[in-house]
């Protein structure tokens, strides 16, 4: 297939590994970048790496951050986030629900430290998506110990 067919190729009904928000609906993709950009904000500290990898989030979702609607949903977070059940409530499909909540985590761990407030909504989250609560705990464990051993990794090579 030529370069041309492939770029006017139309977009998967469904998830794949190089599209994975690939045929969910515009509405569920917003309030999953907005959650996002809510976790990224609930420490009060907006990094230029956190808002760039934000923007990047949003890039793979297929939305723009040109868009109105979704710059003023994203700034609005940023700069104050508002309760996380209004956020996430438009998100009901089960496989987003989850890559949100392994988003969040992610963004949340992303200094090595997850503060009180967004443990609280992390936990808010699993709750409100009715998923698995142990499983949603161990996951948190999970990426902190998977940081850890990352930075100790670093540590051992730089000695080399």
């Amino acid at each position: 297939m030529s370069e041309a067919n492939v770029l006017d190729a139309p977009l998967p009904d469904a998830p794949t590994d190089d599209l994975p928000f690939s045929g969910f609906p515009r509405p569920q993709l917003l309030a999953f970048v907005r959650g996002v950009a809510n976790i990224v904000a609930a420490d009060g500290k907006v990094t230029e790496s956190e808002k760039a990898m934000l923007y990047g989030l949003v890039r793979q979702t297929g939305l723009s951050i040109l868009d109105e609607d979704v710059r003023s949903a994203i700034e609005a977070e940023l700069a104050g986030p508002s309760p996380i059940e209004k956020v996430i409530q438009p998100v009901t499909d089960p496989l987003l629900r989850r890559a949100l909540y392994q988003t969040c985590v992610e963004v949340a761990l992303s200094d090595g430290h997850l503060a009180d407030v967004e443990r609280l909504k992390l936990v808010e989250v699993a709750s409100l998506f009715g998923l698995n609560t142990d499983a949603a705990r161990d996951f948190i464990q999970w990426t902190l110990d998977s940081i850890a051993v990352e930075r100790r990794g670093a540590e051992i090579i730089s000695k080399l």
